[in-house]
């Protein structure tokens, strides 16, 4: 994404190359005594050769450990190897691809550069630096998203919110679009908002075409269940009587010559709700008729005839 000149990583790099000068000298230090053996060298003269080794051999690793906590990754077991030559070529362009390095003038390039990297996959949608610009520690410099695959966050009413579990389908309808997207519910929010009383539920859909846009509004829909055969009905001509919902279902005899005309109330016991419908899980069945349009005024004598009857 971009080249960094950061003075920090010249001095780790400086230090790198001093800490594999000192092991190597005392590497061969050790190695010289141990050959002459206790009856030349005094044995604590090799144990001395021995600790300073190791502190050496400390010193070059944690410097290493440095760099690639910068996300300069270097082989401590290799550059233990390798002469003092190789590892200062290899120091000079860490970490930067070999495309770029054949577009720099090795002999006037920093070594001071890092390589700003993505860690995943993705697209650029902002970026907050420009070429030469001194940038601070901490500064986001680019944004990266996976456009692929975009979060959804759905506000629920706290009462709604019991029913819905990790896996439930999602479909998203965008405003102002006729398309529709599709996706699951990935996560619940454990707490309810103090201002819109509502749980926050967040499900995950394709975008592979890339139509969705972040910041985006619309209107979605948690599918609790899917039924073949769920009976659904106008959520107009379901009433509560105070102890339970009813309907008001056309008699079977309804237009044969010479019967009533007679609408029955039926206790029913109704489901989820989706837009201006309910399903009715009891009480119906199925081909039966039911007011709509007017059921209000079968319920206003329903309750003319309670008030009677008390």
């Amino acid at each position: 994404l971009a080249l960094v000149d950061a003075a920090e990583v010249g001095q780790l790099k400086s230090q790198l190359l001093k800490a594999k000068t000192q092991l190597d000298l005392d590497t061969k230090t050790f190695q010289r005594f141990s050959k002459l053996g206790g009856d030349i060298i005094p044995e604590q003269k090799i144990q001395e050769a021995k600790a300073a080794e190791s502190d050496s051999e400390f010193q070059l690793e944690s410097t290493v450990q440095a760099l690639a906590n910068l996300g300069l990754l270097i082989d401590f077991d290799t550059i233990v190897g390798q002469p003092i030559t190789e590892v200062r070529a290899n120091l000079r362009l860490l970490g930067i691809p070999m495309a770029i390095i054949e577009t720099l003038d090795a002999a006037r390039t920093s070594t001071n550069l890092i390589p700003v990297v993505s860690p995943r996959d993705g697209v650029v949608v902002m970026r907050n630096a420009v070429a030469g610009e001194v940038v601070e520690t901490g500064k986001s410099l680019f944004t990266i998203a996976n456009t692929k695959q975009m979060w959804l966050l759905l506000n629920v009413r706290l009462e709604e919110a019991e029913r819905i579990t990790l896996g439930q389908r999602i479909v998203f309808h965008p405003d102002g679009s006729q398309r529709e997207a599709t996706g699951s519910v990935t996560w619940i929010s454990t707490e309810v908002d103090s201002e819109t009383r509502t749980v926050r539920v967040r499900g995950e859909l394709a975008n592979a075409n890339g139509r969705l846009r972040n910041e985006t509004f619309g209107g979605g829909e948690i599918v609790l269940r899917e039924e073949d055969d769920a009976i659904i009905v106008p959520s107009d001509a379901i009433h509560w009587e105070g102890c339970c919902h009813v309907a008001f279902v056309r008699d079977k005899d309804y237009f044969k010559e010479g019967s009533y005309k007679v609408f029955h109330t039926r206790s029913v016991r109704p489901g989820v709700k989706m837009g201006k419908n309910t399903e009715v899980i009891a009480g119906l069945l199925p081909g039966e008729v039911i007011v709509t349009a007017g059921s209000g005024i079968l319920r206003a004598e329903l309750l003319k005839g309670n008030l009677g009857a008390g």
